[in-house]
Order: C-alpha cells, then sequence, then structure tokens
C-alpha cells in the first residue's frame, strides 16, 4: 500500500487501503430509506415486486433486484454490498475479489445441510407449514453483522438476509415468505431471468468434485457434520494470505503447495461484504488438521471520517461501548467456529484520515474497547490498520497506562517486502512476536491447480490454531545467511540456503543487492528445489581494493511463482585483515562458560568486533550494566543466570551476595543501550540456538534489520537460579 496520512474521497485512493474491497465493489451499495410500519408492507410499492420461487420457497421481492441462480461449480462471487437475490450453493470456489466491503440489501436462498454446521444465531423455523419470519423474532438477527439467518427444513433451505439502512425492507420480504411444494428437490425455475455465473475455468476432475461437494453439503443429515475441533492461540510465523470468502477445503489442500501455512478468514461484521461459503465449523476443522493456521478477522464500524462508501461508522459518542459491543459479538461468532478462548480476532479498521482529531480519537476509543471486551472474554486482542492511521495512532498509545492497546498488531503496508518492521512504527512497540504484515496488495495466485484472489501476508504473531497439528515450515524461505568479514581487494564465500516444504518441486529464485566497492558472484539465479530437500547455494564477496572499511548490509530476496516470498540480509564488514571496525554504540558480548564464549568470539569475528566488546568477566560486565553506556547482550544460560540473580555469589563491585542483581532484561531488539541495569538477552536452549540468536541480535544493533524475515529463533531462554559456569572466562 502506499504510505497515506490521510485518506483522499476518492475511490481510488480508499481502495488502496482496503482489507476489504476494489472500487467496482464500493460503489454497488446504495440504500433504502428506513421504513417504518408493518414490516411486510414497508418496502412494497405497487406493480414493483417479483415473485422468486426456490424449493418450494417463495418470498416476494423488488422487481429490480437480479437473480442469480448459482449451478454446481459456479464461480460467481456472491457479494452482499449490492441488492440481488442469489439462489443456490455458492460455488466451493467462488471468484471473489481479495477484498469486498459493506453490506446491502440482499438474500442468499441455499440448501440446507447440517444443522449443526449452521452459522452462529441461525434461527431453525420447524414445521410443515413455517416459512415466515416470525414478528420480533430476534433470534434469526446477528445484529453486529447486519443479517439475519434463518433454517427451514421442511422446505430444505437455508436463507441468509443482511441488510444496510433498510432492515425493515429485508424483515417484510422474509414476512412474505410461503411454502409451496416442496416434494421436489430441484428448483422450479431452473432457468429464470439473471441465471448467471456459469463454470470457472478448471479441470475436469476439480469441477466434478465440486459438483459432488455440493450434493454432499445439501444432503448432509442434520447433526451429522465431521466432528469439529476447538482452535487455541499460537505463535505463528511465515508467509501467509487473506482473501474475502474462504476457499473450499480442496483447494487449501491444494494450497499446500504454496509458501503459505496461515490463511485470514473473517467471521463477520457490519461491514463484510461477502458470505461464509465454505466456512463452516467442519471446514475449520479439516482445514486446520492439514497444518493450517488462521488469522480471525471482524470487519465492524469504520471511522467515523471513513470515505469508504456505504459503511457503517462509529458513534464517537459511544466508540468504547461500541468496541466493547462489537468484541462480544465478534468472540460469540469465533466460538461458533471453534475458536476458543486464547485465540485472537483482529478488527480491521480501515485507513482514515489521522488528522482529524477527533476521528482519530473515536478510533483509539473504540478500539481500546474492543481489547477490554475480548480480554474480559479470555481472548487476544488484534488490530488491522493502515501503518499511517490506526497503526501510528496505536503506537501513540503504546505503553501509556490505562490505555487498552491490542495485544498483536497487523500492519497494512504494501512495501512488497515481506518483513515485519515498518517506518511507522518503532522498532520497541509490539516487539515480542507480536506482529503481521500484509505487504502486498490484491491479486490472484495460483497453486497445485487453483487460483485464488489475495493479499500476501508475513507473519510472527498471534493466529488460531489446532495444537496437535503439523506445523511445516513456510516454503520457499531462505535459511539463515552467513556474515562475512572481507579485507579490500580480498574475497570471502558465503551461502544462502533454499527450502520448500510443499508437497511437488518448485523452482525458487534468489537476488543480492550489493553496494558500490562489493561484488556478489552469482548475484541471482534460481534453482528446482524438492520439498523438504533445502538447496544451499555459494556465492563469491569481493571487495574491491578501494572499498571503504565499514559494515555493509546487503538485502537477499527470494521469489517463486513470479512473487516475492522471503527477504533476509547479509552483513559484510570490509575491514583489514588485522583489524577490526568500531561500532557507532557500545555493544559488549559477556559470556561465562567457555562453550558460549566460543560462540560469542566467532561471532564477534564475522561482524568485525573490537577485541575489547569480549568479555568473560563478570565483574566487568556488573560495570558496563551500573554504568548504562553499553548494550550488553549476555550469551548463554551461565551468564544470563549470573547477571540475574547471580545463584552462584560470584564477587561483584557492589559486594552483593548470592541470589539477587539490580539487572533485568528487555525483552526487544536493541540498536543502542537501554540504560543503566538493563541488558540483553541472547541466551537459548542449546549452545547453536544461542548463536543465532547472539548473531540476529547483534546484526540488529549494528545494522537495524533482523535476517530471516525480520524474526528470531524461538528464544531467549528465561533465567533459572542454577548456578553455571565461571566468574571469569578466558577470551580466545
Amino acid at each position: 500500500m502506499g504510505r497515506f496520512g490521510t485518506v483522499a474521497a476518492v475511490c481510488a485512493a480508499a481502495s488502496t487501503l482496503l482489507l476489504a474491497l476494489p472500487c467496482a465493489a464500493l460503489a454497488s451499495a446504495s440504500r433504502h430509506p428506513a421504513a417504518s410500519g408493518d414490516p411486510a408492507a414497508s418496502w412494497a410499492i405497487p406493480g414493483s415486486g417479483r415473485i422468486v420461487s426456490y424449493r418450494g420457497y417463495q418470498l416476494r421481492v423488488p422487481a429490480s433486484w437480479p437473480v442469480y441462480r448459482l449451478a454446481a461449480g459456479t464461480s460467481r462471487c456472491v457479494l452482499f454490498n449490492r441488492h440481488a437475490v442469489y439462489l443456490g450453493n455458492p460455488g466451493a470456489d467462488q471468484r471473489c475479489p481479495a477484498r469486498a466491503f459493506g453490506k446491502t440489501e440482499a438474500l442468499l436462498v441455499q440448501p440446507l445441510g447440517s444443522l449443526s454446521n449452521l452459522p452462529p444465531g441461525t434461527a431453525v423455523l420447524r414445521g410443515a407449514g413455517s416459512a415466515s419470519l416470525p414478528t420480533g423474532a430476534a433470534a434469526a438477527q446477528d445484529a453486529a453483522s447486519h443479517a439475519l439467518s434463518i433454517a427451514l427444513p421442511a422446505a430444505g433451505v437455508q436463507v441468509t438476509a443482511t441488510y444496510g439502512t433498510n432492515e425493515a425492507l429485508v424483515r417484510g420480504i422474509l414476512a412474505s415468505a410461503r411454502l409451496r411444494d416442496v416434494s421436489s428437490a430441484a428448483d422450479s425455475h431452473p432457468g429464470g431471468a439473471g441465471a448467471g455465473g456459469g463454470l470457472r475455468p478448471a479441470t475436469a476432475r476439480r469441477a466434478a468434485r465440486g459438483a459432488a461437494a455440493e450434493r454432499d453439503t445439501a444432503a448432509a443429515p442434520a447433526g451429522h457434520s465431521p466432528a469439529a475441533q476447538s482452535l487455541v492461540g499460537e505463535r505463528g510465523s511465515g508467509l501467509g494470505f487473506d482473501t474475502c470468502t474462504a476457499p473450499s477445503a480442496a483447494t487449501m489442500t491444494d494450497w499446500l503447495d504454496a509458501p503459505f501455512r496461515v490463511a485470514g478468514t473473517y467471521l463477520g461484521g457490519d461491514n463484510w461484504a461477502c458470505t461464509y461459503g465454505n466456512f463452516t465449523k467442519s471446514w475449520v476443522s479439516k482445514v486446520a488438521a492439514e497444518g493450517w493456521q488462521f488469522i480471525p478477522i471482524w470487519l465492524g464500524p469504520q471511522a467515523p471520517c471513513s470515505t469508504i462508501p456505504g459503511a457503517v461508522l462509529i458513534n464517537p459518542a459511544k466508540a468504547a461501548a461500541q468496541g466493547q459491543s462489537q468484541a462480544a459479538s465478534a468472540v460469540a461468532a469465533a466460538a461458533g467456529f471453534g475458536y476458543a478462548a486464547s485465540t485472537p480476532i483482529y478488527f480491521d479498521m480501515e485507513g482514515y484520515d489521522s488528522a482529524n482529531t477527533t476521528c482519530k480519537q473515536a478510533v483509539l476509543d473504540f478500539l481500546a474497547g474492543w481489547t477490554k471486551g475480548l480480554h474480559a472474554a479470555g481472548y487476544v486482542s488484534g488490530v488491522y490498520s493502515s501503518a499511517a492511521s490506526g497503526i501510528a495512532d496505536l503506537a501513540s498509545k503504546y505503553g501509556q497506562p490505562g490505555y487498552a492497546s491490542p495485544d498483536d498488531i497487523w500492519i497494512a503496508d504494501w512495501t512488497g517486502d515481506p518483513v515485519l518492521t515498518d517506518s511507522y512504527l518503532p522498532d520497541k512497540d509490539w516487539a515480542d512476536h507480536q506482529r503481521l504484515h500484509q505487504y502486498y496488495s490484491a491479486h490472484v495466485e495460483t497453486w497445485g491447480g487453483a487460483s485464488v484472489d489475495v493479499d500476501n501476508d508475513v507473519i510472527n504473531g498471534a493466529v488460531a490454531g489446532l495444537s496437535s497439528a503439523p506445523q511445516p515450515p513456510a516454503a520457499h524461505v531462505l535459511g539463515h545467511p552467513d556474515a562475512v568479514t572481507v579485507a579490500p581487494g580480498a574475497h570471502a564465500t558465503v551461502r544462502l540456503v533454499l527450502g520448500n516444504a510443499g508437497s511437488h518441486s518448485s523452482t525458487v529464485g534468489w537476488q543480492v543487492q550489493a553496494p558500490t566497492g562489493l561484488t556478489v558472484s552469482p548475484d541471482n539465479g534460481s534453482a528446482p528445489v524438492k520439498a523438504g530437500h533445502p538447496v544451499t547455494v555459494t556465492l563469491r564477496v569481493a571487495a574491491s581494493s578501494s572499498a571503504p572499511q565499514g559494515r555493509y548490509d546487503l538485502p537477499v530476496t527470494a521469489t517463486a511463482g513470479g512473487q516475492q516470498l522471503a527477504e533476509t540480509f547479509e552483513l559484510v564488514s570490509v575491514a583489514a585483515a588485522s583489524g577490526s571496525l568500531p561500532t557507532a554504540q557500545p555493544i559488549v558480548l559477556y559470556a561465562a562458560d567457555s562453550a558460549s564464549m566460543a560462540t560469542a568470539a566467532k561471532i564477534a569475528r564475522r561482524l568485525a568486533l573490537p577485541t575489547a566488546d569480549l568479555t568473560g568477566t563478570f565483574s566487568s560486565a556488573w560495570t558496563d550494566l551500573t554504568g548504562g553506556k553499553d548494550l550488553l547482550l549476555v550469551v548463554g544460560q551461565a551468564a544470563l543466570n549470573g547477571l540475574f540473580t547471580n545463584p552462584c555469589g560470584w564477587s561483584n563491585p557492589a559486594g552483593t551476595g548470592a541470589g539477587s542483581t539490580p539487572f533485568t532484561y528487555l525483552g526487544e531488539p536493541l540498536r543502542q543501550p537501554p540504560g543503566a541495569d538493563y541488558f540483553e538477552n541472547s541466551a537459548a536452549a542449546s549452545t547453536a540456538v544461542t548463536g543465532q540468536v547472539t548473531s540476529g541480535l547483534t546484526h540488529y544493533a549494528l545494522a537495524g534489520t533482523l535476517p530471516d524475515e525480520g524474526t528470531l529463533p524461538a528464544g531467549p531462554s528465561a533465567p533459572t537460579s542454577a548456578c553455571l559456569g565461571s566468574p571469569v572466562v578466558s577470551v580466545p
């Protein structure tokens, strides 16, 4: 996305900031004025109505509304942001835009499947004579999603009726419904006006599979859906996608060939224009069991100054209460689909004019209410928004006492780079695996023969999934690169590791951007990578004899299928063979055991750190911390335990005994000394992972970037009371 501070009142600018729609769909949401009086008559203009029938279920709709009859295998997208009647099952693979926004008055009448797989809040109308919505049937209404949902077992149909400003209109339509001949399972008017859709281009195998799936869904007896399992909150990482309506379970299986393992799923909301379609409890269970994780999304009221046509907006006077109410509705929907407490729900707050202080405050109040409401129900709070408005405004409140900040954020900034840093967001905010980034806007991707219109995301934050499900790593991801020191006029070698977690071979490309004075050979290329068999590529890095001494952070990107899928950085230090490079800020690596010291020394050599930046002396590390002028990284569990509680009782300048120190650590990457008594924890569960964490944190301190898509390996470790290591360890 562009880096916008305001949202212009034109369709092009509005659509740029949407998680939910292109201009063609935005322009559709015309509204009827609110009606009063008898709901069955409030909409009926003499001569304007028409009778529509499906499987013996009849109702009267405005004559101007198009009627779309959905045949098996249809690719037509069911959208509720335009007046229309849809008859039949939505296609298993609808060709929907990645983003569709807003609701107006519309209907979907489809075959009734399993009663246990109905959307949350659906009213079941029993009895052979039941057809019209009873007066005051509040159970059928999801006010937060501007939808009414009913199931009629006698006719074998399920009805979804949405509304914008004219709820009375759709209630009147539903009140007009009648049951006629329900003995036939077929539509009594198969060739009616407005028939459309058609089969999407696909192989005969996939078309047949879609038709069979529709028959199975329509015929499924009540109470016999596949057993659903509850999802729990997890930490997701790697690449993902989001789209307006859930792809079929078959497509999700096909997309196991893709580099994605996380999918955005809409739970509802009054500004969501798509239909649940494939999205049911059984869909969630089946897809989650294959290893997919989910980003649950709620698309509710928008900023009061939003320029999105037809959007339901926040009432500034009730913003906090609205936020809590929306959270309650989102929790109810989430639970209905199997998302248990501890899972995150991300509110989709589209871009707005952040310079409008009244509007900005209403958004912040609303989102604080959203977070409080989710926390009260035991769920994790997430917020998606434009980097330039919602995310920047939330960052201005981050850490302030009394403000309920979301637990995780989802940054919308279409930079094309799958990284988790952003210029609108301080690195210290939401730094503990709490970020998602939507980095690429709507486009069609094809994997395993199935095409879907998606946005691309990189994830290192809260998602929902089955804790017992397999979690394969993202495909086509570069492994952690080498850091290297090279003298002017000399060269060194580095390695790139290309992986593929799909089920088929895929061609993975790479490209390295080298600055003036350095050459990388080759600086680009591609290789076929088999599933589960990483490929290592060796590159030659040379510095010209005139190359200035210093550190150079080289971006390395990986691509597959025409899309950039990963980014990492190769840190090249150009230094004289016998010398080293000073650092802009003092950095000290402290280790208290010989194995960790060997790791620290290796990293120091690769990064051309001065010898004085290594210490194995506890009292020296103590002095560095109390002085507050150094960025000190503890390398290994022994050093961590020593500086946290000194369980061994090592002597120190303050004369403090065992069990207590004044020091603590910050759980975030740092670029400068954090002040007296704070250190950075780079200890991990093993020596190898300690080296990766230390290398990544030191890389960040020197260059401001994190390798491997802006993430660190699992860690760091927590301190323990075990006495480990020695008060003095020799520096190699």
